[in-house]
């Protein structure tokens, strides 16, 4: 199970460090494309790359203290933090959005034209694949892990991408149809789109602190689980009660009450509750368990 857990850290450590460089090279590029040619809509492009540095920055500390084991301060571990990393970074996507919607108003005002698109669709095109490719590799591996900062992370790197072949499409009109007033108005549309990421996120992040439920779905899975295993060790009637169940980052945990007939013995209520408790973290080992046996009345 240590070999599995220092694995897993691993993974995650060597991807939010790949994520860094990566954001950071993206972001020079898309600079440079914004420099040859002027466009608001590559600058708009290239600042939601600045977000992506700091996102891969934040990533990175998250996942490593999310990892940390729990402590006599903190004895249901440190996976919450993630939720407060998700909180900074949708900051950082609506300062960003806020920026480009200014920087649009000003180009308008200015009436200024991009040049030189030929070079910087090239560029930005270079760096919408290599995003593309860190996005899903990245959304994979927080998928697996259950991590709320991976799972972000890619997200918002997979909007990034969208939103740079929105940009190359857009540079496209403009370059064949000469209408420059087009690429401030995709610089708006991208705004938009970035404020509604950083709100999603920012949504997300806060019902999860306070401790959203499991989906509908994977609750009533658990309680067939629970129920094939009372069916499986005792045919006595035996009755779930309060479920309940929350998220803490990459952490989920249940608790319920068992409800068991008064003459089965305490051993053997012990023995279905570790039964129990088995064959759910034997599929979601994610998931802690608590179970309170109480007397059927």
């Amino acid at each position: 199970m240590k070999v599995d857990e220092h694995f897993k850290e691993t993974n995650a450590f060597k991807l939010t460090k790949l994520s860094l460089f990566f954001s950071i090279l993206i972001c020079i590029l898309k600079f440079l494309a914004f420099y040859v040619t002027g466009s608001i809509a590559i600058y708009s492009d290239a600042v939601e790359s600045i977000v992506n540095i700091f996102s891969a920055l934040l990533a990175y500390i998250g996942t490593k203290l999310a990892l940390k084991p729990s402590d006599k301060e903190h004895p249901y571990g440190h996976t919450k933090i993630e939720y407060f990393i998700a909180i900074a970074e949708s900051i950082f996507i609506l300062l960003a959005s806020l920026s480009i919607f200014w920087k649009a108003l000003e180009n308008v005002l200015s009436k200024k034209g991009p040049e030189n698109l030929g070079i910087g669709l090239i560029v930005i095109f270079i760096a919408m694949n290599i995003n593309l490719l860190l996005s899903y590799i990245m959304y994979k591996q927080g998928k697996r892990e259950g991590s709320p900062i991976l799972i972000s992370h890619a997200t918002h790197l997979i909007t990034d991408v969208i939103t740079t072949l929105g940009v190359i499409l857009g540079i496209l009109i403009v370059y064949l149809t000469e209408l420059w007033f087009i690429d401030s108005i995709i610089a708006v549309i991208i705004s938009i789109n970035i404020l509604y990421l950083g709100y999603k996120i920012l949504k997300d992040a806060v019902n999860s602190l306070l401790d959203v439920s499991l989906s509908k779905e994977k609750i009533e899975e658990l309680i067939e689980i629970i129920n094939e295993t009372i069916r499986n060790k005792h045919n006595n009637k035996i009755i779930i009660k309060n479920f309940k169940s929350r998220k803490a980052g990459r952490k989920s945990f249940i608790e319920f009450d068992l409800l068991v007939p008064g003459h089965i013995a305490v051993q053997d209520a012990h023995d279905l509750c570790d039964e129990i408790e088995k064959r759910i973290q034997n599929k979601y080992p994610e998931i802690s368990v608590l179970i309170h046996v109480e007397p059927l009345k």
